[in-house]
């Protein structure tokens, strides 16, 4: 889990792969200063569609950075993929996992409109430290990202 280091990773076999790419915009490797790390970050100009790549800075809540981008895009239906990593992640059921250096890989996440506004769902597998696996539902605003997260938000057809 986390971020494949491509020269050095193997493929044992065939698996089929699904993805989402943008003609506009890319993730690009750049040293970051806040980090002291060589980390992804969003390139490129803004293009027409309904997707959108987002780079979570350090101690920023996973889910409330996508519900406000998300909302100053008017993307109000949407799917979420990414990676990264939280300081002590959070379930929706109490657990927590005591590790401040996780990676994280969102398994399903939705953006949908409530009553109460944009709500974000990420369902999630982490793995800590000890290379122990833990799934469950992140609890909104408890999440803060670690070092980086990586988000591909794919509007649902039809939306903005």
């Amino acid at each position: 889990m986390g971020h494949v280091l491509p020269f050095e990773s193997v493929v044992s076999e065939p698996i089929p792969v699904h993805g989402y790419g943008s003609v506009a915009a890319t993730f690009d490797s750049v040293a970051d200063p806040e980090t002291n790390f060589t980390l992804f970050s969003v390139a490129g100009e803004s293009g027409e569609g309904s997707g959108i790549l987002l780079r979570v800075r350090p101690n920023e809540d996973v889910a409330a950075a996508l519900e406000d981008i998300c909302a100053m895009h008017g993307i109000e239906n949407a799917r979420i993929h990414g990676i990264g990593s939280i300081n002590e992640p959070v379930f929706e059921d109490g657990r927590r996992v005591a590790c401040p250096a996780t990676e994280i890989a969102i398994e399903n996440g939705v953006l949908a409109r409530k009553t109460k506004g944009l709500c974000a769902t990420l369902d999630a597998a982490v793995v800590d430290t000890d290379g122990v696996i833990h799934h469950g539902r992140l609890v909104r605003g408890d999440n803060p990202v670690g070092v980086t997260f990586e988000l591909v938000i794919v509007g649902k057809q039809g939306e903005r």
